[in-house]
């Protein structure tokens, strides 16, 4: 990847983008992480430190304190206002109705609700302040699905969608990034101990390349594996892209009229393959 021409090409895109739509303003959740903190940079490149919001929304008890460090030296490194808002109180009010309902708890349900509600208060933020929320998923999360639908996977832009996940660090490097963010290894702290690569089985080095073949190649399972990769990993990536797809696409729409909104539909760009 030559970082520079990426960088300017997602400027440029970013600018015009917000123009197009009579935005000037942006509002990001910022986790301390790569992925929010090179979405985070550019976002601020391309509209101005004056016109970018962040807002921290740790899980206290579940988000490391390392994490909430490095957001707050990312919000002092850019200059841009930000707010701190836990969302505790709002996970335990959902809770609370689990009680009443007498729905078996659930892990995960509960991990995808806490970013629902990061959502919810992004988008309550940009509503008040006449912003757009600037997503923070990459093209290897969007690809594998490995995101919440109307969670952390809703935005009004993806800023680094069309960038693996080796790119985004590559990205993070030209950006000056700090090292204690990308050295750090990937995880939404949606529940402790949580960390990608060991939800999904195995690297994002390993995960890219099969990721690549597949998509980007069009290479079967089968010629994946012949290429010497594991067929435990390699069948496990295949599927994730498979079934995730709905996650990739707009709500359904049962069509009985001969007009359609399809080619009015804006699309996470991943690749021609997941398009039209």
């Amino acid at each position: 990847m030559n970082a520079k021409e990426v960088y300017n090409a997602l400027i440029l895109g970013i600018r015009d983008y917000f123009n197009k739509n009579n935005f000037k303003k942006a509002v990001i959740g910022l986790s301390g992480g790569i992925d929010s903190s090179v979405s985070a940079y550019l976002a601020v490149k391309a509209l101005g430190n004056k016109n970018v919001t962040a807002i921290l929304m740790p899980d206290l008890g579940t988000t490391s304190r390392e994490s909430i460090k490095d957001a707050r030296s990312i919000v002092k490194k850019l200059k841009i206002k930000h707010y701190v808002i836990p969302i505790n109180e709002f996970i335990k009010y959902v809770n609370k109705i689990n009680k009443q309902l007498r729905f078996k708890n659930d892990i995960y349900a509960i991990a995808n609700i806490k970013a629902r509600t990061r959502m919810m208060l992004l988008y309550y933020i940009a509503n008040l302040d006449n912003a757009l929320v600037a997503g923070t998923s990459d093209k290897s999360e969007i690809a594998l699905g490995y995101t919440t639908k109307y969670g952390d996977n809703a935005a009004d832009i993806l800023v680094i969608g069309d960038l693996w996940k080796a790119e985004v660090i590559e990205m993070g490097r030209f950006l000056g990034i700090p090292s204690s963010i990308l050295k750090k290894k990937p995880t939404a702290e949606l529940v402790i101990g949580q960390t990608a690569e060991k939800e999904l089985g195995a690297s994002y080095e390993v995960l890219d390349k099969i990721l690549k073949m597949h998509i980007e190649e069009d290479m079967s399972v089968q010629q994946i594996i012949g290429k010497g990769f594991n067929k435990k990993i390699a069948n496990n990536v295949v599927d994730r892209v498979r079934l995730n797809e709905h996650k990739r696409r707009s709500p359904i729409i049962i069509r009985v009229s001969e007009k359609s909104f399809h080619n009015m539909e804006w699309r996470i760009p991943i690749t021609n393959r997941f398009r039209g």
